[in-house]
């Protein structure tokens, strides 16, 4: 009886129409992982977009995927510089969900996915600066998260974004693995095994949980449980700041892909990570310039600006559990609230609350806007 009710509440709650785009160029299959998280706070807040609730099928732009391994894609890379100004007008905001894109290996079933191959589409293109800029200077909401910056976008169109954000990426992405054995974690890049070899000229013999950093360069440096490692996982520790605005709580672990950014002195830093490695990993981590803390969620306010530095959007969320109104008070039956690597952890307690606020926030000041516009009519 209690499901039903809470979801007749959803379902008659009035909507809230807010233009949204969604680029996520990561989408191999039709689960839409890589922003069902987003589309799941869209959903539950009825946020609607172009005047339908919110797909995560449909409501984007980057790769689509279609049956017998063909594909297309749809984005503003063949569009004139006012095509794409026109389409920046048309919305409220963008959420950068995903720029890494599709390789041949994950495409074709027939290969190793583990293993590094040719792109078939992905990257930041010039387009999608002239976005940007154009949905700034009409002070829209931007937001972005992991791999954004990183490869393949080109070094040129790189630099050019983070200007416009006032960040840089220092070539280095991380990810906490459960297990470093490649035995028992098939998820251990087959490329990260050959590497490791021909950099440090010995076999990858790690077994505990740990934590792998990539560099731009092919640079490795892994840091295991126990020897290099005092805490297996990151931390992030939130300000007081980011506590209070954003309802997050004051420190979480975070399980998945991360990048390590600089920020300028026009952002602020609301969270940030730590990693907590031994004085051994400490050692090896300012042997190859890996800073222990970093920005985790960065905002500019003036710029109506977000980037997370994390791949945050990627969760084994259920889209169903969205439309029900408050959802949050038995959110606990949706996953194990002792298990701290689990990725629907952070999602509950730090993604879903955090961009809920900022959702709100910035429809509260459009409301606003709109208002203060027709008394001076």
């Amino acid at each position: 009886m209690i499901p039903l009710v809470s979801y007749l509440v959803w379902k008659f709650k009035e909507s809230k129409p807010l233009k949204v785009l969604i680029y996520d160029m990561t989408v191999p299959l039709n689960s839409y992982i890589e922003h069902n998280s987003f589309s799941w706070v869209l959903i539950q807040r009825k946020f609607t977009s172009f005047n339908q609730l919110n797909n995560p099928a449909v409501n984007y732009k980057g790769f689509f995927p279609q049956k017998d391994f063909k594909f297309v894609t749809n984005d503003f890379l063949k569009l004139s510089n006012d095509q794409v100004i026109q389409a920046a007008d048309s919305l409220d905001m963008v959420y950068f969900t995903d720029t890494y894109g599709i390789y041949s290996n994950e495409w074709y079933k027939d290969q190793t996915i583990n293993e590094r191959s040719s792109k078939i589409y992905g990257g930041l293109n010039k387009n999608d600066l002239v976005l940007i800029r154009r949905l700034q200077d009409s002070r829209k909401l931007v937001m972005a998260e992991f791999n954004f910056l990183a490869s393949p976008t080109t070094a040129s169109i790189r630099q050019e974004a983070e200007k416009l954000l006032d960040v840089k990426w220092t070539g280095w992405v991380g990810r906490y693995y459960e297990s470093l054995d490649t035995i028992v974690n098939p998820d251990i890049p087959s490329w990260a095994k050959k590497l490791y070899g021909q950099q440090y000229r010995k076999t990858w013999n790690f077994h505990q949980p740990g934590i792998l950093f990539v560099h731009e360069n092919d640079q490795l440096v892994v840091l295991e449980m126990g020897t290099t490692l005092k805490e297996e996982i990151p931390w992030v520790y939130t300000s007081k700041y980011g506590q209070q605005v954003y309802e997050i709580p004051q420190e979480i672990t975070y399980p998945y892909w991360f990048d390590i950014m600089e920020s300028g002195e026009s952002n602020r830093i609301v969270s940030k990570y730590k990693i907590y490695a031994s004085e051994a990993g400490k050692k090896l981590m300012a042997k190859y310039g890996i800073p222990d803390v970093f920005p985790c969620v960065i905002e500019n306010k003036e710029k109506n600006y977000y980037y997370f530095c994390g791949d945050f959007c990627d969760a084994p969320i259920d889209l169903e559990s969205s439309r029900f109104a408050g959802v949050i008070y038995f959110h606990r039956f949706f996953y194990d609230k002792y298990n701290y690597i689990d990725r629907t952890t952070f999602f509950w307690h730090f993604f879903r609350p955090m961009v809920t606020n900022i959702l709100d926030e910035y429809w509260e000041n459009m409301q606003t806007r709109k208002t203060k516009n027709k008394s001076k009519i």
